[in-house]
């Protein structure tokens, strides 16, 4: 019986996730914020141009360091296989975004403000 109500409440979490993460972005888009999630972020790191990448094998994995630094704003990613790591962006000193995975996984197509 307990199983079943622990699978209930992670079912029930996810969806409250999901929905917060559908109002935010729905308040985002009304109010004509810029906004990004973390994915789509990190694959315009990995495109631009002007980003400084570095990959190092560490302890048997090849991991991979992005900077990129445009317009006042500068961004921070770490990947491994394809996987985001983590990810740090801001804006004129401000935090725009500060994503680890083993904290953050469930956020990774949430969107953030980007002014």
């Amino acid at each position: 019986m307990e199983l079943a109500g622990r699978k209930l409440k992670d079912r029930a979490m996810a969806a409250m996730n999901k929905f917060k993460h559908n109002m935010k972005g729905t308040y985002y888009s009304i109010a004509d914020i810029p906004t990004a999630s973390v994915q789509e972020l990190a694959d315009f790191i990995q495109i631009h141009p002007d980003t400084h990448e570095i990959k190092k094998h560490l302890l048997g994995n090849t991991y991979t360091f992005f900077r990129l630094n445009v317009n006042n704003y500068r961004f921070y990613l770490e990947t491994t296989k394809g996987r985001i790591l983590q990810l740090d962006g801001s804006l004129n000193g401000k935090e725009l975004v500060s994503y680890r995975s083993y904290r953050d996984a469930d956020d990774i197509h949430s969107p953030f403000k980007l002014s």
